[in-house]
Formats: structure tokens, sequence, C-alpha cells
């Protein structure tokens, strides 16, 4: 379970589920002790009521006062009886009728209490004691009925426990709303989270509870600093490549000179064509000092205007040729990363099927939840299946009539690999030319 929610939720859970039993347990034997006591409060009362009408013969027999005895004691099966046992002579109450009423063992002077099976399958509260009447040993037991009593606490029970479930999903209820009411800080920071990875925000807000506030600053100095490593990388790859340049250069010129010589053709041309490994290098890697490799977290780009850009610069460098750019952008579109990974991958897709096209190039856009993919297509001449895998190698040019190193589609491959993307090439069944098809993940849900 890795939900902080789901799991304080069970805990809780267990613990008023736990707490709940327990009251209803707990309330259950204090009603029934209660209402033991209740019973034998007025069964010891009967008792000491009929020790006061005990009464002795001139043989020492007991015997009682009739006016003295309650009438319930002469209800058949009224479940209130008595046995008294004195000098061998026993006395029954007349509400036992035939019953057997057992008289419990017990020591001289010790009270006892306890339950009894009494006629017709009663439940009975039985109170007995020994006691010393005019020098006589007079052993007393006085019962009552105590089924109805327990019908009643049994519906009581069942009410308590009816109003404890219902306690019970209420505070479960509550407990929810306050577990969700705690955690709305981190689901709002998560919210947070997507708002920038999708670049909508340039670093989390520290309005957090306390207890994460530290690690939102520390994501927040990261976020930084991974931008400022970034952004020196860049300039120092920019900077190197830009400082070969110049000496490229004049070494290129020179290069240009012909020979004078025969024996010099052949170093000639060996200089010639490691300088132009060496051109080529330098021109690869000053368009990888642009790749940002997924941008700097916080980061987006909005599509319109950019494209709408690229579309009018594109148009003026091969005016000469007059062709038709069609775009297709759905309006608030976004890119989820850096701009200038964004000018490279398009403008090497979009000027690549410019420089083959007949008349046609078209660009769409399409966007969901997941991803963002980008679709260039013209009318050119295309490509062979065959050599489709070529093309993103390296230096590997399969015409060479347009100019160029080589390194526009590999520029686009790196790209959209440090985005997590997929690259297809292929052939355009609308226009019939060639075909490039670019994929690039949000970082999280959009």
């Amino acid at each position: 379970m890795t939900s902080l929610q789901a799991r304080l939720s069970t805990g809780l859970i267990i613990v008023l589920a736990i707490l709940t039993v327990l009251t209803v347990a707990i309330g259950g034997y204090s009603l029934r002790r209660l209402a033991e006591d209740f019973v034998a409060g007025r069964v010891e009362h009967d008792l000491e009521t009929l020790l006061a009408a005990l009464e002795f013969d001139a043989d020492g027999h007991p015997q009682l006062a009739a006016d003295r005895i309650s009438a319930i004691f002469r209800q058949p099966y009224s479940g209130h009886y008595y046995r008294i046992e004195s000098a061998g002579v026993e006395l029954y109450s007349r509400s036992l009728w035939d019953a057997e009423l057992p008289l419990p063992h017990f020591a001289t002077d010790r009270f006892i209490r306890t339950f009894a099976d009494g006629p017709q399958g009663q439940s009975l509260l039985l109170v007995s004691r020994a006691f010393q009447v005019q020098g006589q040993s007079v052993t007393l037991l006085v019962t009552e009925d105590f089924s109805p009593v327990r019908s009643g606490l049994r519906r009581l029970l069942l009410q308590f426990g009816l109003i404890a479930l219902i306690l019970f999903g209420g505070l479960l209820l509550i407990q929810r709303l306050m577990v969700r009411r705690g955690l709305a800080p981190l689901d709002e920071m998560r919210r947070e989270l997507a708002r920038l990875a999708r670049g909508e925000i340039p670093q989390l807000p520290v309005t957090v509870p306390d207890e994460v506030r530290p690690l939102v600053a520390e994501l927040n100095r990261l976020l930084e600093l991974l931008g400022q490593r970034q952004q020196r990388a860049r300039h120092a790859l920019g900077n190197l490549a830009h400082a070969l340049k110049t000496p490229l250069t004049a070494l290129t010129q020179l290069a240009e000179q012909p020979p004078r010589s025969e024996m010099a053709t052949a170093w000639w041309q060996d200089l010639r064509q490691q300088l132009q490994q060496v051109r080529t290098l330098t021109e690869r890697e000053l368009k990888r000092a642009r790749i940002g490799g997924g941008g700097n977290p916080g980061q987006r780009v909005l599509l319109n205007q950019e494209v709408a850009d690229l579309i009018a610069t594109l148009r003026l460098i091969h005016r000469s040729r007059c062709l038709r750019i069609e775009a297709q952008v759905p309006t608030d579109s976004a890119f989820p990363g850096d701009r200038d990974d964004l000018l490279e991958l398009l403008g090497n897709l979009l000027d690549n099927a410019c420089k083959w096209a007949t008349a046609t190039v078209r660009l769409s856009i399409g966007l969901n939840r997941q991803a963002l993919w980008l679709r260039i297509e013209d009318d050119g001449p295309g490509c062979p299946p065959e050599q489709l895998e070529l093309l993103q190698q390296r230096g590997t040019r399969i015409d060479e009539s347009r100019a160029g190193y080589g390194l526009g589609l590999a520029i686009v491959s790196d790209i959209v690999s440090q985005y997590d993307g997929t690259l297809q090439l292929g052939h355009s069944t609308a226009l019939g030319g060639f075909l490039a098809e670019a994929t690039i993940p949000y970082p999280l849900d959009h």
C-alpha cells in the first residue's frame, strides 16, 4: 500500500472498529451487572422480609406468618420462590407447586448469589444465606425469574449495537473528510508538480505545510541548479564549437588552393577530407549545444506563434521555388520542453521537406493527454524503404544533389530520444513523398 490516504484511513478504521467493539462489549457487560445488582437487591429485600416473618413453634419447627408474605410467592410459577430449611424441616413457597428448588452448598454465614435453572425453563437469580435465629440454624433461599430482564437486555444491546454501528459509520465519514482535508496540501502539491512538468509554472509554490516545506525548497533549489548547469554546458559547447570555426575556416581556405606538385596531390586530398570531417563534427556540436535534453522543468513552448515564425522564415529561404507550406496546429498546443529544441526539431524536418518537395509541404500537429506528435510530409520523390534506417545515421546522405552535411535527421533523432520520444520515417500516403513523424510524451499526465 503506497497511498498515505489509504494507509491513514485503514489505520483509523481499525482503531475505530476496535473502540466500537470494546464500547459495545463493555457497555453490555456493565448493563448486565447493573441489572443483576438491581434484581439481586430486590431478592435480598424479599429474603429479609421472609426472615422477619419467620417464627418457631413450641416444638422448634419453623413457620411463617401468612400475613407478612407477599402474594407473589403464592402465584404458580411466578419466578418468585423461596425455600427455608431449619431443624430438618423445609418450607417451600406455594408458587413452586411441586417443583424442586435445590439448595446450594455453602459454609455457614456465607452469602451466595448465582443463577439456577427453574421450572418451565426459567433462569432464576438465586440468593441464599444461613442465619442463626433464636438459637436455631436457618437456611433461606429466595429467587426471582431473570428471563424477562435478560430479554430486555438483549433488546437494549441490539439497539445499542445499532446506534454504535450508525455512529461508527458517521465517524468513518468524518475521519475520511479529516484525512482528505489533512492531505489536501499534498494533493495540491501533486497538481503543482503536473503543472511544473507541463511548463505552466517555473517552480513549486512554497505555501505548503511545514512538514513538506523543506522538500519543496530543496526541489526548487535543484531545479534552479539544473537550469544553471544546463545553461553553462550549452555555453561551453557553443563557445568551443565557435572557437574551432575560425581556424577551420582558415585551414579550409588554404586547402582550397591546388597543390603545386604532383607529390602533394594525395596529401592535399587527405587534408581536405579531414577538414571536411572536422567541419562536420563542429556543425554537429553547434547543433547539439542547442539541444536541451528534455528542457528545464517548468518550461513549455506555445506552438502557434513559433510555427508561424518558422514557416515565414522557410518561405523566405525557398522563395524562388514558390512552395506551399501548410500547417495544422491546434489552439493552445504546447511543446513540453525547450524552445531551441523545438526550433531545431521542426527546423530540420521542415527544411529537409522544403529541399525535396515539388510544390507542397505539410505540417500537422496533434496532442492528447499522454503525448504531442508532429507529422511533416512532402510531395517529393521520397526515400526507398531499404534506405530509411540509414537516414538517422550521422553524416549519411542518400542523395548528394542537395546541400548539407547529412546531420539534420540525426540531430532530430537526438532531440526526440532525449525526450524519450519516437521518430518514424516512411512514405506519405497523402502527398506521395517523404514522411517524418515524431512523438514527444509528456513528463506527467497532461
